[in-house]
């Protein structure tokens, strides 16, 4: 089984995926598309960081590197189950771009989607935060309402094109434990349901 986590740059996606791994009750791979897409990058286009993709390189090169993400995580997901932590929009310098391609889509075939979401105004200055640590850009209210609002509708088309389970689950600032709690509940009971 395959189960996208998405969610908009700074909503806590990552820190929500590692607090739910003490209640999931088997073990599941646990893959970040762009890592994988950073160790692919790193080699052909000599970047120094994640942030660097999008900023660097191209959307035909981007589509290319996601694909052979895809399929290394299809492969992971030979033996066991998986769980992909990425984003559905991305903002490039070109404008914004999917985080996951129709093609990357069609090689893994998710089973279930679970989206993370917060309040604009939490995600904003998370992304304050981050700022030292990530290139992250800073964008104003609206913009972020955007990416998580186009991040629920790509999800309703992989839900209709896959057949897909979409649960939302909103990480509320200081409640990490019950975000965390939803989303192993989600993913336990997918994991049960096949």
């Amino acid at each position: 089984m395959i189960i996208l986590v998405v969610g908009v740059p700074g909503v806590g996606k990552t820190t929500v995926i590692n607090e739910a791994k003490k209640y999931l009750k088997k073990d599941i791979a646990i893959i970040n598309i762009g890592d994988i897409m950073f160790e692919l990058a790193k080699e052909r286009f000599n970047i120094n960081t994640r942030d660097e993709i999008r900023k660097k390189i191209s959307f035909q090169d981007q589509v290319q590197l996601q694909i052979e993400a895809a399929n290394r995580i299809l492969e992971i997901g030979k033996n066991k189950d998986v769980i992909v932590d990425t984003h559905f929009v991305i903002e490039s310098f070109e404008g914004y771009i999917p985080g996951l391609f129709k093609e990357f889509a069609e090689i893994i075939k998710p089973n279930a989607i679970a989206i993370i979401i917060s309040d604009p105004d939490k995600i904003f200055l998370r992304r304050l935060k981050d700022s030292n640590i990530r290139a992250r850009d800073i964008e104003n209210l609206e913009r972020i309402k955007i990416q998580q609002e186009m991040t629920i509708y790509y999800s309703l088309i992989l839900m209709y094109e896959f057949k897909c389970k979409v649960e939302v689950i909103e990480n509320e600032e200081g409640l990490i434990e019950e975000s965390s709690k939803k989303l192993a509940e989600f993913i336990n009971k997918n994991i049960q349901s096949l």
